[in-house]
């Protein structure tokens, strides 16, 4: 008996320290790859981002980050995977204004932004001009819209995606200045910025366009939205100009809703470190953009807050 007792001793001892073992044997977030899905082409500013955040992570945390493009319908595409993927931590990605904002008040889309989504960060907002090659015979903003109005429909320009905030800036303004074009969707601003160089459009609109514009290759006409572009403060605003329509395109890192909170911890801890060094800066100056910083909480608030107030500005 005395051997019986001492197995049954055993027994529920195991059984009180079962729980204790199972909580010592779940490793901290992250315990395996992460993925970071990006809703445009390579070489994008999204991209760009993407590709910066995973190689901090690595140099500083030890996290293996891959980046995954899934480009297609202005970013929604990817929104839709992130949005029904587990909400372990491990599938997250960039979100903009485009799917955020402007594609789910538009056209039905496989997702809810305001239910089926985290916010992790905001990270930048950016500059989105209408822009054309250096050699191009458009001089100015005027000149585009004089030809425009002489050739109706003539006019071609490029954007990262039919329904995406490039398109329908651009349609706003364009309409508001009284002439017809012709839109060409295409699935990022880099694919966009091909045909350009290639002759098949005449102008674009997009984020995408730093590189080509420090390479001189491309000559700015107007800024869409309500901020001057950093050092290229004579091109004119949407806002300056009085056009009905223009905001400020953000980016940010989401995931699906519900993450555990010591992943949401991790992102916020991440992204605040990322968002003071100077690599982080010289980013933001490489591709034009405007850094703009926003725990997860903040931009929870940012985006939520105020898809009610963009639908109204959009329809009217």
């Amino acid at each position: 008996m005395p051997g019986v007792g001492r197995r049954i001793f055993l027994i529920l001892l195991w059984w009180g320290l079962t729980p204790i073992f199972v909580a010592h044997a779940q490793e901290k977030y992250p315990s395996r790859p992460i993925a970071i899905v990006v809703g445009f082409s390579a070489g994008g500013s999204s991209d760009l981002f993407a590709r910066f955040v995973a190689e901090h992570a690595r140099k500083t945390r030890g996290a293996t980050v891959v980046v995954e493009n899934r480009p297609g319908a202005a970013g929604a595409v990817a929104i839709a995977h992130i949005a029904k993927s587990p909400a372990d931590g491990y599938i997250v990605g960039t979100g903009s204004i485009s799917s955020l904002w402007v594609l789910p008040q538009l056209q039905q889309v496989n997702y809810d932004p305001l239910r089926e989504l985290d916010y992790l960060g905001k990270m930048f907002t950016q500059p989105l001009p209408l822009y054309v090659l250096s050699e191009s015979r458009f001089k100015s903003y005027a000149e585009l819209l004089a030809y425009a109005k002489a050739n109706p429909g003539k006019l071609r320009w490029g954007n990262s995606g039919a329904r995406g905030i490039a398109e329908i800036m651009m349609e706003s303004g364009l309409r508001h200045a009284g002439v017809e074009t012709t839109a060409v969707p295409f699935k990022a601003g880099a694919d966009a910025n091909t045909a350009l160089l290639g002759g098949h459009i005449d102008a674009v609109a997009s984020t995408d366009f730093g590189p080509l514009l420090q390479a001189a290759r491309i000559r700015l006409l107007v800024e869409t939205g309500p901020l001057k572009i950093p050092g290229h403060e004579s091109v004119p605003t949407f806002r300056e100009l009085g056009y009905p329509l223009s905001v400020e395109v953000f980016y940010g890192i989401v995931g699906p809703a519900k993450l555990p909170p010591d992943a949401i911890k991790w992102w916020d801890a991440l992204l605040a470190e990322i968002s003071r060094t100077r690599e982080y800066a010289e980013l933001c100056d490489k591709i034009f953009a405007l850094p703009s910083y926003a725990d997860s909480a903040s931009f929870k608030r940012m985006v939520t807050g105020g898809y009610a107030d963009f639908g109204k500005a959009l329809t009217k």
